[in-house]
């Protein structure tokens, strides 16, 4: 985004759908991993049958990785290389099919795509849209669950969280809240007794997906 700023660049988003399913256990470097499933709620099936998965499904420690992989083969097969200093950002230079350098980040399933000009961008989204199933999102707007507010001419790019708060605030039924300095009541001192003796399993969840 810095670069996309300094050097007036075009910035867009596809965003994938179903990203994980579209990858591919066949590329992984190591020997793909095998796992099963029970089968889905209200699906009748016999006791002690479960079902094995044939692609990377969300919750599948391998899927991530699996997805990255899926990426860089076909992003290497279109002409791109590794940016050397990270492994999830790509850049092709400008020939015949493409005529100027197109850089594109990815982060799981988002997609962070840089040009200087619009028509080759374009050009390349519809590329990549033959081979993956997602959404145009067009112009960064949002983009990982912040904001994006930028100023073209001045060359600045700020990025602000304060939809990402009213999703937490919503959740959580605190839209109509007061506002505070402190996130806890003044005076309140906590110690390792007040640590809970059981950890529940929801709350973690609920507080691991801030």
């Amino acid at each position: 985004m810095s670069m996309a700023a300094a050097l007036d660049l075009e910035m867009h988003c596809v965003d994938f759908l179903q990203a994980f399913i579209q990858a591919d256990w066949a590329v992984l470097p190591e020997k793909a991993p095998q796992f099963f499933i029970s089968p889905p709620s209200g699906w009748k099936e016999d006791d002690g049958v479960v079902y094995e998965c044939l692609c990377p499904l969300y919750g599948h420690p391998a899927s991530p990785r699996s997805l990255h992989f899926t990426f860089d083969a076909w992003m290497k097969s279109e002409g791109f290389t590794q940016s050397g200093f990270e492994d999830s950002m790509w850049i092709r230079e400008a020939d015949a099919r493409l005529p100027h350098s197109v850089l594109m980040s990815t982060h799981i399933d988002d997609t962070l795509i840089l040009c200087e000009d619009l028509d080759t961008l374009q050009k390349f989204k519809a590329l990549m849209l033959t081979r993956f199933e997602g959404t145009d999102e067009g112009d960064v707007t949002e983009y990982l669950g912040c904001n994006v507010v930028r100023d073209r001419a001045a060359k600045t790019l700020h990025l602000r969280q304060s939809s990402y708060i009213q999703k937490i605030l919503a959740h959580h039924g605190m839209t109509d809240a007061n506002l505070v300095k402190t996130p806890m009541e003044l005076g309140v001192r906590l110690s390792k007794k007040d640590c809970p003796k059981v950890l529940d399993l929801v709350i973690q969840a609920e507080y691991r997906a801030i």
